[in-house]
């Protein structure tokens, strides 16, 4: 049977909690990590209305994008928004979980999503990062037991860098011991030295596997006390937010406005010179006004985003930059849907549901 932890573990392989920034809430944040879900429900929104579709749809999950609790709670009460929302998913029996900033970064998260609506290729990512605490596991290895911990190692999360995966690095030497009296060696025997030539392996392990990592690893090492050290590393940028890709032809950014219209369902406003070319597109998603300046350093000629705010706009323009306000819920909503179908990939025994809000209802403009 599935359960939420489940959902929880997918979620860390689509996309793990350090592509989140440090100020974000992600995660279960109602609900019991143990309870049994057949159906679900995925959502821009942890809104009254989609609670109540989850409920009428019998779910037992409600997946958002945005999370419900931020701020700490006080009490909860019918008398705060948080408090209605979180009532009604313990009346209905429904657990909730965030898939925030890390959904934005992850690839096929939001942003490669909002790529893909625009018809961009040859897309990159670009701009801020959340930063997350490495560290380099150091393991030593008899020689025929290497593949076998290597693997293991990197099906738990660790060994990759950028986009390689299994990255390890051999050396070889000659490890001693000698075993006590109350010991159970694979190599020799209690009381004796004993020498053999071992290969010291390292691989960079992401702070949120390394209990993963080093249960794995110890369940595959052939010895019965595995030398293994984790040394921590300088803290590194995660997977960048934003998306910069080009489209096919170059158009002015008038009817790119247009272009942006059809694409996403929406009315976008831009600012910007209005016949001027433009090819190099970056987006993200929301409210991402502030990364024009990473969108113009990564090439693009104009930004995408959810939210613009009149002094960012006017700042962006005169810069000789362009920028296009399309839609908080538009711009998102395209990632929704990925994630819905990515969840349907990773745990298919869960019936996946993606809720989208009327037109002029709670959420969703006019």
């Amino acid at each position: 049977m599935t359960s939420v932890s489940h959902v929880l573990e997918a979620l860390a392989r689509i996309a793990p909690s350090r592509f989140a920034f440090s100020w974000d809430k992600i995660g279960l944040q109602v609900g019991d990590p143990s309870q049994n879900i057949t159906r679900a429900v995925v959502s821009l929104d942890r809104s009254l209305m989609a609670i109540e579709y989850a409920a009428r749809h019998n779910a037992q999950l409600l997946l958002t994008h945005h999370p419900l609790i931020f701020d700490p709670v006080g009490s909860v009460t019918s008398r705060t928004y948080e408090g209605r929302a979180i009532q009604a998913l313990v009346r209905h029996g429904i657990s909730h979980i965030a898939a925030h900033t890390n959904w934005d970064a992850a690839p096929g998260g939001i942003n490669d999503a909002l790529a893909a609506s625009l018809g961009l290729d040859e897309i990159e990512p670009f701009g801020s990062a959340a930063t997350s605490e490495e560290f380099k596991l150091v393991v030593f290895i008899p020689e025929e037991a290497v593949d076998k911990v290597v693997d293991v190692c990197a099906s738990a999360g660790a060994g990759v860098i950028g986009e390689y995966r299994r990255c390890a690095f051999f050396q070889e030497g000659v490890g001693t011991f000698e075993a006590g009296a109350g010991a159970n060696p694979t190599i020799g025997r209690p009381g004796e030295r004993t020498s053999l030539k071992e290969l010291r392996m390292e691989m960079v392990c992401p702070s949120d596997r390394v209990g993963a990592v080093l249960a794995a690893c110890r369940e595959a090492h052939p010895y019965e006390e595995p030398a293994i050290d984790l040394v921590s590393l300088r803290n590194a940028a995660s997977h960048p937010m934003g998306r910069v890709g080009a489209i096919k032809d170059p158009m002015p950014l008038s009817e790119f406005v247009h272009h942006v219209d059809r694409s996403l369902g929406t009315r976008a406003r831009a600012w910007g010179v209005a016949n001027r070319l433009v090819k190099r597109i970056a987006v993200v998603g929301g409210s991402a006004d502030t990364e024009w300046r990473a969108a113009q350093a990564a090439g693009a000629d104009v930004l995408v985003t959810g939210e613009v705010k009149q002094h960012v706009a006017l700042e962006a323009a005169e810069s000789g930059f362009a920028i296009v306000m399309a839609g908080h819920f538009e711009t998102e909503q395209p990632g929704c849907r990925a994630l819905g179908a990515t969840m349907k990939l990773e745990i298919p025994e869960v019936e996946w549901l993606v809720f989208e809000p009327p037109v002029g209802e709670a959420g969703r403009a006019l």
